[in-house]
């Protein structure tokens, strides 16, 4: 509900990206380049757009980044079409530091169902995990490339 009106709260929608969008850590025109998406939508009814998964999640762990969250999204890459079909991230299936990844080389590729993403890591290698258990500590090799991955 809406406050006294009685209205009932739409649910969050995610936005469809036009070449107006741009990458709020890097700067990149988002529809340029393949691979999932992100875009986290606060209460206020803003909302900013991520190139990728990592830059999605950096941001999301930055101490300053507005708790005010009301819905975060993320592309289906089980999905034929995937660049319409946004899927809500924290109920997601991620692969992580698989041997294949995305334009910005994106350690967590995002699936909505977690068979789509256990076949994907028995041909690529990785990890399923879920939204929450992602961790800082796991972006760190992969913004910080004078460090050694393990493998």
């Amino acid at each position: 509900m809406n406050g006294c009106s009685g209205e009932k709260e739409r649910p969050v929608q995610a936005v469809e990206l036009t070449r107006k969008h741009v990458c709020v850590v890097c700067g990149m025109i988002l529809v340029d380049f393949p691979g999932a998406k992100g875009q986290i939508h606060y209460k206020d009814g803003k909302y900013d757009v991520f190139c990728g998964t990592m830059d999605m999640f950096t941001y999301y762990f930055q101490p300053d980044t507005s708790k005010n969250i009301s819905a975060i999204f993320t592309n289906d890459m089980g999905d034929a079409d995937w660049k319409t079909r946004w899927i809500d991230a924290k109920k997601a299936y991620y692969i992580y530091d698989t041997k294949k990844s995305g334009a910005m080389g994106d350690p967590f590729q995002p699936y909505l169902q977690e068979e789509r993403a256990k076949n994907f890591t028995g041909l690529y290698g990785g990890e399923v995990l879920r939204f929450d258990n992602i961790t800082p500590d796991m972006l760190k090799p992969f913004q910080e490339p004078h460090l050694k991955r393990k493998k």
